[in-house]
């Protein structure tokens, strides 16, 4: 369902890039990996092992760590300013690398 969720959202994204483009309205997506929140920290202490969890996750990423919310809001960030400008449409995934295999 996740999956599914996240597919139209990128269509929609990508539609409706398109369509205000002519307005100079950019549209685009950020979809940010697993990310360390008071939510996902509090969900370790369920595990028989939490760190050892926490290190399983985290081995799955190839850039070894989880996102930080700071480096989702960065990349927002990015989007944001006039260095961007002329993207649009575009999907950038904030996930460690974990999309790229």
């Amino acid at each position: 369902m996740h999956s599914a969720a996240k597919g139209c959202l990128i269509a929609l994204a990508r539609g409706t890039a398109v369509e205000w483009a002519a307005h100079n309205i950019r549209v685009n997506v950020v979809p940010p990996g697993l990310t360390v929140t008071p939510f996902i920290e509090a969900s370790y202490p369920r595990w028989p092992d939490p760190a050892g969890y926490r290190r399983t996750r985290e081995d799955t990423i190839p850039l070894g760590r989880l996102a930080t919310p700071d480096g989702v809001a960065d990349a927002i960030l990015f989007l944001a300013c006039p260095e961007s400008s002329y993207i649009t449409g575009a999907v950038l995934p904030v996930d460690g690398g974990y999309t790229a295999f």
